[in-house]
């Protein structure tokens, strides 16, 4: 190439980063649904290249993965090699993206991911990432999903939508229920469903201790405290609410009578003590959770998740 083709190359480019720049920040602070997805899309991207210059990142950001400060150069960032499964929300009220989805790592390894991201004029100021891989929970079945459950991107009409506030305290309640043993602090539709790691654990013949979303709120008792719990995507039009929690699950041993029949709860049952990270989403109909989706993984019992509670409000 000579200098002059070297030259226009050169300002072409140039004129290109100034115009994406432009897209990124024009209009003022404010980032509609389209805006949120292009920059969800931008950072998805950007991690399957293991290159965070695609993405629209502050100056400033804040980045953990697992709970650690993480730097875009590690963790996930650096092994990466695309998406097999995506599923993403937004929030423009609150400039917040959610996503679930599995990431390829090589030929047969895979690691499911939970994300939230935060946004303010444009540029992402915080990248909240939950990584689970083989071994660190039970269940994982990554590839057990292409494409996100279609009940999840059906809106809800305008007359029958739950408002922000009842969106914003369905997973406190159905913590609630779950500490209390009591699935009538929640309400729960009879055929709802919850994937947990890309594994149906409901009404679920081949899932051997399968049941309703309702009958598991009763033997879940030992998932004692809901810590930190957040709720940073919240979308009424759609009927979605996006939790963060760290779930405390201490030594128990208990027997807990059900439908008349003995449940034995007990360290090695349950593999307590421990803490679980989950990500987890809910999808609400007339009032009541419809769909469940869930990335998590076990940490020791106390792990801090690395977020304070009032953050991504």
């Amino acid at each position: 190439m000579n200098r002059r083709r070297f030259r226009s190359a050169l300002w072409l480019s140039g004129v290109l980063c100034m115009v994406l720049n432009a897209a990124w920040a024009s209009a003022g602070p404010d980032c509609n649904r389209n805006c949120l997805l292009d920059i969800a899309s931008a950072y998805m991207d950007s991690l399957s290249a293991n290159d965070p210059s695609g993405a629209p990142f502050a100056a400033t950001l804040r980045s953990t993965e697992n709970g650690q400060p993480t730097a875009l150069s590690a963790g996930i960032w650096a092994s990466a090699r695309g998406w097999r499964y995506r599923h993403t929300f937004v929030d423009p009220v609150s400039g917040s993206i959610g996503v679930l989805g599995v990431v390829s790592e090589g030929a047969d390894q895979d690691a499911m991911v939970g994300l939230r991201l935060k946004v303010e004029a444009r540029k992402i100021v915080e990248s909240e990432l939950l990584v689970t891989r083989q071994g660190d929970f039970p269940l994982f079945a990554p590839r057990a999903s292409s494409e996100p459950r279609p009940v999840f991107d059906e809106p809800i009409p305008a007359d029958r939508r739950a408002t922000r506030s009842q969106l914003g305290e369905i997973p406190r309640h159905y913590f609630d229920a779950i500490r209390e043993g009591n699935p009538d602090l929640v309400p729960v539709h009879p055929d709802a469903n919850r994937v947990e790691n890309g594994v149906q654990t409901t009404n679920n013949a081949d899932f051997g201790a399968s049941a309703s979303v309702h009958e598991g709120l009763r033997r879940l008792i030992y998932m004692q405290r809901a810590r930190a719990l957040r709720v940073p995507v919240i979308d009424p039009e759609n009927g979605l609410a996006f939790a963060i929690v760290a779930v405390d699950m201490p030594e128990m041993t208990r027997t807990l009578t059900i439908r008349s029949k003995p449940v034995e709860i007990n360290p090695q049952r349950q593999h307590l003590p421990r803490t679980l990270f989950l990500f987890e989403l809910f999808k609400v109909q007339g009032g009541q959770i419809r769909e469940i989706e869930a990335v998590m993984r076990n940490m020791p019992l106390g792990t801090d998740i690395g977020w304070p509670v009032a953050a991504a409000h």
